[in-house]
């Protein structure tokens, strides 16, 4: 995740709000988060919230660097 932190603030895309995400539902129709896709110029990073934390996050106007900071924000390889 350091890594990531230091790449966005590099590449200076922490102010920008996040693009695209996705909602994770099971097959009985359970929401147990959300993945937020962060692309930078060399890849795309997935981030994943979990429920019902990743509800905040899409209610505002939330840039990247807050939804990489947020505490149970989890990145995914």
């Amino acid at each position: 995740m350091q890594q990531l932190i230091k790449l966005i603030e590099k590449e200076r895309i922490g102010n920008q709000p996040f693009s695209q995400h996705t909602l994770i539902i099971d097959d009985k129709q359970v929401v147990h988060g959300a993945l937020f896709l962060i692309k930078t110029t060399r890849k795309t990073f997935k981030i994943m919230v979990p429920a019902p934390f990743y509800e905040e996050l899409l209610n505002g106007k939330t840039s990247i660097q807050q939804l990489i900071r947020h505490p149970e924000a989890m990145l995914l390889t």
